[in-house]
């Protein structure tokens, strides 16, 4: 159990992260090219890489069969939280260091709420006595499915 943890941490990371270039690319497209803000730009690019990190993180990393209507309001109001973390830290920081590496910063601390909170809250592993909600990585899960 401890290694399909581990293996969803390192998944997490790795999705979270083309997200994160995502959220960073746009940022600095929104401030470069579109003349907008920073901190509007960020929020902005924030929730387009929300609605990818969703896809990649239900489909890949938690393997969950919980349906989109009850699993993505959550993530969308976790993710809100991370904005909020998010702006917090950015406006904070692009006063002292350049706005990408406040941004990238800024990301480290949502990353670390975001994950616990996923786990625990949005595609948590049932308890006993519930039906499946998601389901393990690996070789035998891909081969009882035929993915």
């Amino acid at each position: 159990m401890k290694r399909l943890r581990d293996m969803s941490f390192f998944r997490y990371f790795a999705f979270g992260s083309l997200a994160a270039s995502l959220q960073v690319a746009t940022l600095a497209l929104l401030v470069e090219v579109g003349g907008l803000s920073g901190i509007l730009a960020s929020t902005i690019a924030f929730y387009l890489a929300v609605v990818v990190n969703y896809f990649l993180q239900r489909r890949y990393t938690f393997r969950s069969r919980e349906p989109h209507r009850l699993a993505l309001p959550k993530f969308v109001a976790v993710s809100t939280l991370g904005a909020g973390i998010n702006a917090l830290a950015f406006s904070l920081l692009a006063g002292v260091v350049h706005y990408v590496v406040a941004q990238c910063l800024s990301l480290l601390l949502v990353f670390s709420v975001n994950y616990a909170v996923s786990r625990a809250l949005i595609f948590r592993s049932p308890r006993a006595g519930e039906g499946p909600v998601t389901q393990p990585a690996g070789p035998a899960r891909r081969a009882e499915t035929g993915k």
